[in-house]
């Protein structure tokens, strides 16, 4: 148990390393971080592709840079 408690910080805490950069390479989220965190889970579907964003950390795959501006333009996802 507390080895899954640990897997899923981790997993918190590189989705909060990738909304910090992608808040400053694109612009502020409109709106909380927990929406901003549930929206790059259900971007980032596959243990591959993030592992793949972690590795070219802090650079940003342009797709994900522009989902995440349409999104925010659509002001929360909705």
């Amino acid at each position: 148990m507390a080895n899954q408690m640990a897997e899923l910080d981790a997993y918190l805490e590189l989705l909060a390393h990738i909304a910090d950069e992608l808040e400053q390479q694109v612009g502020p989220c409109p709106t909380t971080r927990p929406m901003m965190i549930a929206w790059l889970t259900e971007w980032i579907r596959s243990p591959d592709a993030l592992g793949e964003i972690r590795r070219e950390l802090p650079r940003l795959p342009q797709i994900l840079k522009s989902a995440y501006r349409e999104w925010a333009h659509l002001g929360s996802g909705q």
